[in-house]
């Protein structure tokens, strides 16, 4: 492309340049230089692919990194609760050990613990108190109404007549051995006995246990060593027409006496450990000194 030149020589005064005006001269010819214009050469069009060859950029892949972003979460989600859930129960202590157990499994115990139990206690199983054989008044056929053995008085009756009988006859040949008391008493009937009369005597019980409240001190009536006394020495308080017998048995025979006495006065007796039983009646009461 030409550029414009001022021309070489000044215009004369008063001239003005004058501008807009087409000159029939070519520019040549008017001082400027005649350049040529050269028509510009094409190399031709550029190569461009057809329409079917055309590709999209592929698209990046993101889901690979979603998916290791979601686990990461979930470890860590993970690792925190398993972590919560194991200080809860190692700091509890008292129902679990463990530190990977779930929550509802420690709470369990708690709801357990808090339940109020409607259930009656059981109360203890009593022991079935022992049946023993017994009798009161009358004349009994030893081994079909009574059975032998040793039987006693829990308390003294007044005119309490019992005797051991080998008929029936009621003639004085066919009493054993009998007794006349006021005061609790005790018999051993024998299995060759026949018979057994009792009047005025209350029940007479194969229960032969303690009948007095302590085991030192006791007053009129039979008693067993061991049971209802301990042996040792014995000082009474007197009366009238006491008597007493330290006794091997109680079938009432004289055989069964190992000693007796008859005082009107206060008396001191030693009773062995070797002693079945002893008596006493009118005696007051008997102290271990």
């Amino acid at each position: 492309m030409s550029h414009y030149q001022p021309p070489s020589s000044p215009l004369p005064p008063g001239q003005q340049p004058q501008w807009g005006q087409q000159s029939s001269q070519p520019l040549s010819q008017q001082g400027y230089p005649q350049q040529s214009y050269q028509q510009p050469q094409w190399q031709g069009l550029p190569q461009y692919s057809q329409p079917g060859a055309f590709q999209q950029p592929k698209k990046r892949r993101h889901w690979p990194w979603i998916l290791a972003s979601i686990a990461v979460m979930a470890f860590l989600v993970g690792a925190v609760s398993t972590f919560s859930v194991g200080a809860i129960s190692t700091f509890s202590g008292n129902y679990h050990t463990s530190t990977t157990l779930d929550t509802t499994q420690t709470t369990q115990p708690a709801r357990q613990n808090t339940q109020v139990s409607t259930q009656p206690s059981a109360k203890p199983t009593q022991k079935p108190q022992p049946i023993f054989a017994n009798f009161g008044d009358g004349i009994f056929q030893v081994g079909k109404d009574i059975q032998p053995g040793i039987y006693r008085t829990h308390v003294g009756s007044s005119n309490c007549y019992y005797a051991r009988l080998k008929g029936f006859s009621g003639s004085l040949d066919d009493i054993l051995a009998n007794d006349n008391t006021d005061a609790p008493a005790i018999v051993t009937i024998k299995s060759s006995d026949k018979g057994f009369e009792s009047q005025n005597c209350g029940t007479w019980t194969k229960d032969l246990s303690q009948i007095t409240t302590g085991k030192t001190s006791f007053g009129d009536g039979m008693f067993l060593i061991g049971t209802d006394i301990t042996p040792g020495t014995y000082r009474d308080t007197g009366g009238d027409n006491c008597y007493y017998a330290r006794l091997s048995g109680f079938s009432g025979d004289i055989s069964d006496i190992l000693a007796n006495n008859n005082v009107s006065a206060p008396t001191i007796v030693t009773i062995s450990s070797s002693d079945k039983g002893f008596k006493s009646q009118g005696c007051g009461t008997w102290k271990k000194i």
